[in-house]
């Protein structure tokens, strides 16, 4: 099932303008020149999301992005609603929410479309005809959306960073084999109609789920202690929301998500954290106004380009290797070397995970081919750094560390389809290459596949830190950002 974003030219009275279509409308420069004026045109109409929740009249509705609840609304008393989101971003992979008393029901919305001018009408969005097996905010929906949240959760992934083509592709194999009677399935329907049922004899035991990406568990222990729930039905309380779990867990084990995806080309997400309590690879605290000055108003910035190690394409070499559009197109995508000019987000926009965490994002797509692949084992090579200043502001008093760059070889290292990079501003001892101070290394890094012998090769993707233990977790997040794909045939 495919979709397309149209975009268009609108033509003034006294200008003509290109209107950029795309996953947003933030920051949309659309406006009207006149002689004496700019006139910056108004925010998009609104989109609104329509659908049933039988039996949830005068509900709470809340339609979650990721950990964060996006917008919100009620059921009304005839158990409709109609949601209004802003209209100015593409939502993908939330959960809708009808919540009253002990009782809840879900619904996972695989794209939630933004409006695509803000010349366009008020736009409303039908659930049953963008979430497949939704006709209604009941047990079904719930089942899905929670198997789906936990089949991401089993591969490390939200579902914002899983493509919509997929989230739908994967709604549709679920509703089938549910409603063909699939024991796993079944199984997991059959436990959410007791969470339901507990909940309806408990309206004070809050809401059952928790659909946020970092929940301990996707019922909560809270409610299960005081709805006295028997989910796994063993005729005994559960107590917590664990037997619940393991009932999800085991149908979301024979789910995938299907996806077909863009084939030579990757969406590359780079992300810096700028905190004062951060440490390096050596364990000991980051410096991060070393060299960069800590002034009021300074945003992230990031620059950089293809890295002169790069195969490029030529007589001598035909694969494997980029052309010269290739290359100009990835600098001019990084910036180009000109610092304070490429803006990163910690907004909750342009594919950034949790609005003011700390960490900034920029994602850009580039050319891909496996590492492992290639005659000499290159890939894509790049080399960025990052700035914290002023728009337009020098080098001075912004680069994280004068006389280096970070290198990166874009080599997809989990497999999940997309190229992440999380840093912390002036790490000196990670990817940066020509001065490292990491203990373990000798002063420098090098790729991966040339490394030397008691040398640093932190030029990939890699598992980090991610409770500032000093110990590696796990892979970094991707934030809201989903991999390339194509319709399936």
């Amino acid at each position: 099932m495919a979709r397309t974003r149209a975009g268009g030219v609108w033509v003034g009275a006294t200008a003509a303008m290109l209107l950029v279509a795309g996953c947003s409308v933030d920051g949309l420069l659309l406006g009207e020149l006149t002689r004496d004026e700019h006139r910056v045109m108004p925010e998009p109409a609104a989109v609104i999301l329509r659908g049933k929740a039988p039996g949830f009249q005068g509900a709470a509705l809340r339609l979650w992005a990721g950990p964060t609840i996006a917008f919100s609304g009620k059921v009304d008393s005839e158990g409709t609603f109609a949601l209004q989101t802003d209209g100015r971003s593409t939502l993908v992979g939330t959960v809708l929410e009808a919540q009253s008393g002990g009782r809840a029901c879900l619904a996972l919305v695989p794209e939630l479309p933004a409006q695509t001018s803000v010349l366009n009408p008020e736009r409303v969005v039908q659930l049953a005809e963008i979430a497949p097996g939704a006709l209604e905010v009941g047990d079904v929906s719930t089942t899905a959306a929670l198997v789906l949240l936990q089949r991401a959760r089993i591969e490390g992934r939200e579902l914002a960073t899983i493509a919509p083509s997929s989230l739908v592709e994967t709604l549709i194999d679920v509703d089938t084999r549910l409603r063909g009677g699939d024991p796993a399935l079944t199984l997991a329907l059959v436990a959410v109609q007791r969470v339901l049922s507990a909940g309806k004899a408990a309206p004070a035991a809050g809401a059952p789920f928790d659909p946020s990406p970092s929940a301990l568990r996707l019922l909560r222990d809270a409610f299960a202690a005081t709805s006295a729930v028997d989910a796994d039905g063993n005729g005994a309380p559960d107590g917590d929301g664990a037997p619940f779990e393991a009932v999800i867990t085991a149908a979301a084990a024979g789910v995938t998500f299907a996806a077909c995806y863009t084939p030579g080309r990757i969406k590359v997400v780079l992300q810096v954290r700028l905190a004062s309590d951060a440490r390096d690879g050596n364990c000991e605290p980051i410096q991060p106004f070393l060299w960069a000055d800590d002034k009021p108003g300074s945003q992230m910035f990031i620059t950089g380009g293809v890295h002169k190690e790069t195969p490029t394409c030529g007589a001598g070499r035909t694969a494997f290797c980029l052309q010269p559009g290739e290359i100009d197109a990835v600098n001019a995508a990084l910036g180009n070397w000109v610092p304070n000019k490429v803006a990163m987000f910690d907004d909750g926009s342009h594919g950034d995970g949790a609005a003011s965490d700390g960490i900034y994002t920029f994602a850009f797509e580039a050319p891909h081919w496996p590492a492992a692949a290639a005659p000499d084992g290159a890939g894509v090579r790049i080399a960025y750094k990052f700035t914290y200043g002023a728009q337009g502001q020098g080098w001075t008093g912004a680069e994280e560390f004068p006389g280096n760059q970070r290198i990166l070889e874009l080599d997809d290292r989990n497999n999940d389809h997309l190229i992440v990079r999380l840093d912390h501003f002036a790490d000196e001892t990670s990817n940066k290459d020509k001065a490292n101070g990491l203990f373990t290394g000798c002063g420098k890094v090098t790729w991966a596949a040339t490394a030397a012998a008691g040398c640093s090769s932190d030029s990939v993707e890699r598992a980090i830190d991610l409770d500032g233990d000093c110990k590696v977790d796990g892979w970094p997040s991707a934030g809201k950002v989903a991999p390339l794909t194509v319709p399936c045939p």
